[in-house]
């Protein structure tokens, strides 16, 4: 078999197939006609065997580092815990792989630095899959924002809450990057740059981190963007269940229902303006696939725009900012990219 890319589809390889991997990225890679599921790797050679078979992958290996070796492999998606993100995106990049990492990209920034000069370096490209971006529903918000109907925007706030009731999953583990902040309250930072289209200049940080390795299970942060922009995000692993979004602005206000999670559903968008009301039904929409549309076309056009890796270490830089912040109780300036 020929190793040589086709020029109309990207070959996946999957790292870490969990299950957001198994119920989310894999059934999109099957749907999408510019992708195809071409390998699953497992820390063992039976379970990648079971996991090929259930997720319908043409192939499995029992090792991350065979899979990435596969010259017929373009692109791979990284699913693993956030520790081992920054380990498995470098050995990816080296081996000429196109990297869709999972958020959070790494634990700190020197990491997320790492995995970008690697990408760089071997020409591959790289992105962080923060998958809520690509719902059609913020295009509807974007819109309004850029037509003025908000006036200046002031207050973002967000939030991501859930309840992890098992006690020895990943999410837990400080050494594997575990955490509210990590998993969920990240999409509420996310958001809040995307909305404002820059980067805040200081946090400051509230954590619940009464857990056994100190991870937190709930995060509040406190972000000025400066010029009278701020937001309001909070995210946790043992709360009821929930999601929100609102934008407020001088002169009216943004509300989303569903912003991270909407799933196959329509989803609402409210717009308050002056004396108006509207209320814009979003149709049913999968951010995943999406996504990985998105990234299989900017491999197979390279001049095509894509959120690149550094604006994964913006937001590492956030991050960091707010675990400075929560140990220090008080607040931190957020350091510049600096590349």
């Amino acid at each position: 078999m020929s190793s040589e890319q086709p020029t109309n589809i990207v070959r996946w390889g999957i790292i870490g197939c969990g299950q957001i991997a198994t119920h989310a990225v894999c059934p999109c890679l099957r749907w999408s006609a510019y992708c195809d599921l071409t390998a699953v790797a497992g820390r063992d050679a039976s379970g990648a065997q079971l996991k090929a078979r259930e997720v319908q992958a043409k192939r499995s290996y029992g090792s991350y580092q065979e899979l990435i070796e596969d010259p017929e492999i373009d692109a791979v998606y990284i699913g693993l815990p956030n520790g081992l993100h920054e380990e498995w995106t470098v050995k990816a990049a080296e081996a000429g792989k196109h990297v869709l990492c999972e958020k959070s990209m790494a634990l700190n920034s020197a990491a997320v630095r790492r995995m970008i000069e690697a990408a760089k370096k071997n020409n591959v490209r790289l992105m962080e899959a923060f998958m809520y971006r690509h719902h059609p529903q913020w295009d509807v918000v974007r819109g309004a924002v850029a037509e003025g109907k908000l006036g200046d925007v002031r207050i973002v706030r967000a939030g991501l809450c859930g309840q992890l009731v098992d006690t020895v999953n990943h999410r837990w583990s400080a050494t594997l990057g575990g955490g509210a902040l990590y998993d969920v309250t990240c999409y509420g930072l996310n958001l809040a740059r995307m909305i404002y289209n820059a980067e805040p200049h200081s946090v400051m940080a509230y954590a619940d981190r009464n857990t056994r390795e100190e991870v937190d299970r709930t995060s509040v942060v406190l972000l000025d963007f400066g010029h009278g922009r701020l937001a309001q995000i909070s995210g946790s692993l043992s709360t009821y269940n929930h999601q929100f979004c609102e934008i407020e602005g001088n002169r009216g206000r943004i509300t989303v229902g569903h912003p991270f999670i909407p799933g196959w559903e329509k989803t609402r968008v409210i717009v308050e303006y002056g004396m108006n009301s509207d209320s814009v039904e979003v149709p049913g929409a999968n951010h995943f696939f999406h996504m990985v549309e998105h990234f299989a076309l900017c491999v197979l056009d390279p001049s095509r725009p894509i959120a690149p890796g550094e604006m994964g270490l913006s937001q590492c830089l956030v991050n960091e900012a707010v675990e400075q912040s929560w140990i220090a109780g008080k607040s931190v300036e957020v350091e510049s990219e600096g590349l």
